[in-house]
């Protein structure tokens, strides 16, 4: 998989909306923090043990991401 493919399908999976499990406010995974047990806070709900979007998207194994599959519009 090419490094232009990979950064358009991590840009598609950053426009999946979640929750703040602070707040309940509705955020895009790109501007949301991971917690330790698989929960995601937004800036104001973070705290400093959480990992930005940034950092655990590169964590992630991208063939696993139904936005791989080809399925959806990565533009």
């Amino acid at each position: 998989m090419s490094e232009e493919n990979k950064e358009k399908i991590l840009k598609a999976f950053g426009k999946r909306a979640q929750r703040c499990f602070g707040c309940f406010v509705a955020y895009h995974f790109k501007d949301m923090y991971l917690g330790e047990d698989a929960s995601y806070f937004c800036e104001n709900c973070k705290d400093e043990s959480m990992f930005h979007f940034d950092d655990f998207s590169k964590l992630l194994d991208i063939s696993k991401l139904r936005e791989s599959k080809g399925t959806h519009n990565l533009d």
